[in-house]
């Protein structure tokens, strides 16, 4: 009994650290663009004692049928112009009057992580997120997640540029 004491407590403190807000990234979870379409290694965690770490992408075939693109809102700090952009999924965009060109690989319109896997809760926009990786001058200096109501979860920094996400856009919309 003894030994199952520190498992107990770990076991309490995950889940207290889980309670926060309801579909908010952990900032400290590694959410990489090589996150597959396919099936991972089933390991997917730290060690014992550490939490799993997402190894596959599940993208459910109703948000594939339902989003093209995903939104972005921009703006340049030194003009004070700003805008949006539609990014097509799979497909890329140049920032207006920028040389950083965007691409769309994924969007997931209820973002979640449920054990090993990041998927979308169905296709309303609950928990908008994107993975996206930005090239500016054919350099890239962004891969990665970026969410629509965690915006300082895994945000694109640039000396010039904002980039958030604003959202999805529905086929035929």
């Amino acid at each position: 009994m003894r030994r199952a004491w520190p498992c107990l407590l770990a076991a309490l403190a995950l889940a207290a650290a889980a309670c926060g807000e309801k579909g908010r990234p952990e900032p400290g979870i590694q959410m990489a663009v090589s996150h597959e379409r396919e099936e991972g290694p089933e390991s997917g965690g730290g060690g014992e004692g550490q939490p799993k770490i997402p190894n596959k992408l599940v993208v459910p075939p109703e948000v594939e049928k339902s989003y093209s693109a995903i939104r972005l809102a921009w703006k340049n700090s030194q003009t004070g112009k700003e805008g949006q952009l539609d990014v097509p999924l799979g497909g890329s965009a140049r920032v207006p009057e920028s040389e950083m060109e965007v691409r769309a690989d994924v969007f997931l319109p209820a973002f979640t992580m449920k054990g090993d896997a990041i998927t979308s809760q169905g296709t309303e926009p609950t928990n908008p997120a994107a993975r996206i990786s930005v090239t500016d001058q054919g350099k890239e200096v962004f891969s990665g997640w970026i969410f629509t109501n965690y915006p300082d979860v895994h945000p694109f920094q640039h000396p010039r540029y904002s980039l958030l996400l604003a959202g999805g856009v529905k086929k035929g919309g």
